[in-house]
């Protein structure tokens, strides 16, 4: 297998265990990403500048159980700050600042800090907070429409990254679905619910405010 990108086996199988998540037609299949799918990727990344919207998080194993599924809320604001805070099962704020990352896990009172350039290369959160496409780092292919969701796929152009495979999907001009394969065949879904996008987000929105007693673990050095 080619190690920038799957090859014709590797997505084909990919694209099976995605429409199992998604539940749709076996007939659909990759091809060159259209005028009008580039069209609604590049206003996406260039008109949005920021996104707020509930969230569900699922997690399934290669057999396509799920094995965890959380929700909570996620604020955008490009470039380079985000906020998933979870609510259910487990209360934890994922939040990058522009310069750093902060994992604040509630329950066990505890955050971890890290570089954001380093800590997010690759993954889908940094995808989605960039200001600029997906083109140079990941190639573009059309996955058709399906149930009213336009779907594209991202194929890593890094070996490296801990994701082979990023499906964007879009109702209209708005991101409904991001389904992610990782290296060890586990599918990971996010939906988006009641998305607003360019409204103002205060960046007092991106600073993370940590009870006294809270252990701060630092790895940003």
């Amino acid at each position: 297998m080619n190690h920038l990108l799957l090859s014709s086996v590797g997505r084909k199988r990919l694209w099976r265990l995605s429409l199992g998540v998604c539940g749709l037609s076996l007939t659909l299949g990759l091809w060159p990403v259209s005028a009008a799918e580039k069209d609604l990727l590049e206003r996406f990344f260039s008109d949005v500048q920021t996104l707020r919207a509930d969230f569900q998080q699922t997690v399934l194993d290669e057999e396509l159980s799920p094995i965890r599924q959380s929700e909570g809320q996620f604020w955008l604001s490009r470039p380079g700050r985000f906020r998933w805070s979870y609510g259910v099962p487990l209360e934890q704020v994922v939040l990058a600042d522009g310069a750093r990352i902060w994992i604040y896990d509630v329950e066990l009172e505890q955050v971890v800090v890290r570089l954001q350039e380093s800590g997010l290369s690759g993954t889908p959160a940094a995808l989605l907070a960039g200001g600029e496409g997906p083109d140079e780092s990941y190639l573009v292919e059309g996955l058709g429409t399906q149930g009213g969701i336009s779907w594209i796929a991202l194929f890593p152009r890094d070996s490296g990254t801990p994701f082979s495979q990023i499906q964007l999907g879009f109702e209209g001009e708005t991101l409904r679905l991001v389904q992610m394969l990782d290296q060890l065949d586990q599918v990971t879904r996010l939906r988006f619910d009641n998305v607003v996008v360019n409204e103002n987000v205060p960046l007092e929105h991106f600073t993370l405010a940590l009870p006294e007693g809270v252990d701060v673990v630092r790895e940003d050095f």
